[in-house]
């Protein structure tokens, strides 16, 4: 597939694809949901405009790591390429928000 004019993906086949904000926003929360280590219930994304292609504001905890920034800023930009890769959309930007940690637990044997 090709990106046309407007940056949809297009194919050999007639007629056209169109995503829906809302499906837009689910895959950009199971993918930020997945590089963040979180529960995807936990995480937020809200949608804008980053001078014409897409912007992700994703807010949500993070996996619990040694270097939780770092780990941070990667996660945006495996979220930036991903969603794109998927959606076939130009994604410009990806902010993330971190609002706490998410730690494995143990499970108690009794």
């Amino acid at each position: 597939m090709n990106a046309g004019p407007d940056g949809l993906a297009q194919s050999s086949v007639p007629g056209r694809v169109e995503i829906t904000a809302r499906a837009l926003t689910a895959l950009a929360r199971a993918v930020a949901a997945e590089r963040l280590g979180a529960p995807a219930k936990r995480v937020r994304v809200g949608l804008g405009d980053h001078a014409g292609a897409l912007a992700l504001d994703v807010t949500g905890p993070i996996r619990a790591q040694a270097d939780v920034l770092g780990a941070a800023s990667a996660a945006a930009e495996r979220v930036r390429s991903r969603v794109s890769e998927l959606s076939g959309r130009q994604v410009g930007s990806a902010h993330i928000e971190l609002t706490g940690i998410v730690r494995e637990h143990e499970v108690r044997v009794r």
